[in-house]
Formats: C-alpha cells, structure tokens, sequence
C-alpha cells in the first residue's frame, strides 16, 4: 500500500475511531509511518498539529515523536518543553526523555525541573539527559535505577557517559551481584573499565573468548568504545576470522576504538561481497566512524554492492552522519 494511502486510513481511523487503544494505536501509525523515510516529513506538518492537540493522552505522546522527525532544530525544544507541564503522565514522560536525547545545554533548565518530579521515571529520564551533558545533579537518581530491573541497563549507559568516579562503588557492586543477567553484568563492567577500574577490563576481555556467550558481542563493541588495552588486536583477530558470528560487533568495536590501522582489515570486510550484509553494514559502520576521507568515499562507493534496499537505504542514512 501506497504510504500516503497508509496515512489517510490512520486519519481516519484516529477521526472515527472511539476506543482509546484504537486511536493510540492509529497515532502510532502516523508516526511509523513518518519515521521510515526522512523526506516524508515536511507532509506531515498538520498531522503534527492535529495529533499535538488530540484530548487523548497516548495520541499526543506519539505526536511529540513525530515533532522530531517534523520540526527544525530550532523549533523542537519549545514543543518539547511546553509539553513538560501537560496533564497526562505518559506525555511528560515522553517529552523530558525527548529533550534529554537531544542533549542541548540551553535545555538543562527544563531538565533541572524535572528532577523534583514525583514520578520515578520521569525523575530518571531527566537525570539521564543530565548525564549526557556532564553535569551530575541526577547522578542518586541513576545509581538508585541500578535497583530497578526496568532501568537498570540504561542507567548503566547514562553513568557511563557521566564518568563521575563517584559512582564507582555502587557500581562495582551491582557487578558482582550474584545472579546478574550477562547482558547487565558486562554493561557494568564496561563502566567500571570506562572509570579505570581492572576488574572491568578484565571482564570484558574475558567474555571475549567465550565464542557463543550472548553478551559476547556487547563486550567486543564495548572494548572498543572504552579502549581497553590490548583491544585492537583481539578485535582484528575477530574481524578477519570468516568463521566468526561476532564479526560485525568487532568492526564496529573497532570504529569506537578510532585506531587508524583498523581501516584495512574494516575495508576488507566492507567490500568482500561474499560476507553476510549485516556485516558489511557493521564494518561500513566502523569505516565511518574513522572519520578517513578515504575510508568514506569507499563507503560511498560500496553501495551498489548492497543488494537489499534496506541496507543500500541504511548506509545512505549513515552518510547522513558526523563521524
């Protein structure tokens, strides 16, 4: 079906429709629908308006989604934080998480007002998007959500973007909680490597080697990303083994690590036609994070090489991208 067709059902439907669920759902259509193709965008400017002023509550909440895809730079930050005093609890959820993923100085105010807010998790989606500015008043906040299942992984990203080595015993005890899922643990232990601590190091280069662990992959990209020692050449190993099932998490583990010698063995993965796509698209992914003017015109050049229009679209998004 044609997306615009796809669109005037969804109108439609949020029209007619007097179930709650049924709107919200065609609401969240809207938004899908914007989302998969950037250049939709400027057509949806009334529907922007139309979900913004909707009664319901989940309506609006996926018309904030859609204002990031709709508005400008300069006009997003204003929608966002007039929504910050909106009656619905799920709409000023959305909105304090949409402004801390901007990660804006000027927006620090509006954030700064949202942890003293009375619900939890809007409390922590602002000390989130403190985080990612550097400033640590969310900090209790973040290490408390380490005792929380549904946040803890994610407060676990946010202190690693902090780095305030204040928060480095509360997270080296989570580490070596007993029972911890591996996904959490090794999230954990590449803070605690982030901070300079050697048991973190230690672990992630340790799950490494465990070839069908299900956090092996998140440790590879994780020994790039905070540069353990002795990781360039373990994730080169990876890279250029075809038998490999983590081939893709090393190349992009390599472009988080920015060593320019890992540009040969990313491009020979990148233009090898008879490697899986997903992991030509990781190594492009890595290639691109070099920042190499070589390295991206080689990106550019291996498009047509991609048979899937979903990868030959991704890697024309990652173009898109500041290295």
């Amino acid at each position: 079906m044609d997306w615009r067709a796809e669109r005037e059902r969804a109108l439609l439907a949020l029209e007619r429709e007097q179930r709650p669920q049924a709107r919200a759902e065609a609401a969240d259509l809207l938004y899908q629908i914007a989302s998969e193709d950037p250049s939709r965008a400027p057509e949806f400017a009334e529907v922007l308006v139309r979900l913004l002023a909707d009664a319901q509550g989940e309506v609006r909440r996926s018309g904030l989604g859609l204002a990031t895809l709709v508005l400008s730079p300069e006009e997003l930050p204003d929608t966002l934080t007039a929504r910050l005093s909106d009656a619905d609890l799920g709409v000023r959820l959305e909105a304090t998480g949409r402004i801390a993923d901007l990660a804006r100085p000027e927006l620090r105010g509006a954030l700064a007002r949202m942890l003293e807010d009375p619900i939890p998790e809007i409390r922590f989606e602002a000390a989130r998007g403190m985080a990612a500015l550097k400033h640590s008043s969310g900090m209790e906040i973040l290490v408390e959500a380490l005792d929380n299942d549904r946040l803890r992984f994610r407060a676990l990203g946010a202190l690693a973007e902090l780095e305030d080595p204040r928060a480095l015993p509360s997270i080296k005890r989570l580490f070596r909680r007993w029972l911890l899922p591996g996904f959490e643990r090794t999230q954990a232990a590449g803070v605690l490597a982030r901070l300079g601590d050697s048991e973190g190091v230690e672990w992630l280069l340790k799950r490494t080697q465990k070839r069908w662990s299900t956090d092996r992959a998140l440790a590879l990209e994780l020994c790039g990303e905070v540069k353990v020692p002795g990781a360039l050449e373990r994730l080169r190993t990876i890279v250029e083994d075809p038998k490999d099932p983590c081939r893709g998490a090393a190349a992009r583990g390599l472009g988080r690590l920015g060593a320019a010698e890992a540009l040969p063995w990313l491009l020979a993965l990148l233009e090898d036609t008879r490697a899986p796509e997903d992991f030509r698209l990781d190594a492009a992914e890595g290639v691109w994070r070099l920042g190499s003017p070589e390295g991206q015109a080689r990106v550019r050049a291996a498009i047509p090489s991609f048979s899937s229009p979903e990868a030959r679209s991704e890697l024309t998004e990652l173009l898109q991208e500041t290295p």
